[in-house]
């Protein structure tokens, strides 16, 4: 087996191990939707990381999961 240097496991690992952080862009392609809606989320309640005035709000996997999951709505039952 050969061996596997730093730099190639850290490639490999960017590429196949899911992001729990997103930023707006990622978040709508996660979530399938677009920045309209997911504004319209955020004032329902979504939540946003922010780490300070300048940076750029980040959205956790699970936040994104569990808004959706709470406001599902079942239609045809």
């Amino acid at each position: 087996m050969p061996d596997i240097d730093e730099k190639t496991i850290q490639l490999i690992l960017k590429k196949y191990v899911p992001k729990r952080y997103l930023n707006q862009r990622e978040a709508c392609i996660y979530a399938g939707t677009s920045p309209k809606t997911m504004n319209a989320w955020i004032k329902r309640g979504l939540k946003q990381i922010v780490f300070d005035d300048e940076s750029n709000p980040k959205y956790d996997v699970r936040d994104i999961d569990a808004f959706m999951e709470e406001h599902k709505i079942g239609i045809g039952k």
